[in-house]
């Protein structure tokens, strides 16, 4: 029997592990919702200014 590789994917907000049914896709990352997306965005731009 061939093995099926299945890759585990969690969310980069929160960390939770993303089922197949519940998982939000934006710009190639997966998140588990779209709270979980703004609230990656907000960060990353809050990083983005400190940076400057």
């Amino acid at each position: 029997m061939a093995q099926e590789s299945t890759k585990r994917v969690n969310c980069l907000t929160c960390n939770k592990q993303l089922k197949r049914i519940k998982r939000y896709y934006r710009d190639g990352k997966y998140f588990c919702n779209k709270n979980c997306y703004k609230a990656f965005i907000k960060k990353q731009s809050q990083e983005a200014k400190e940076k400057a």
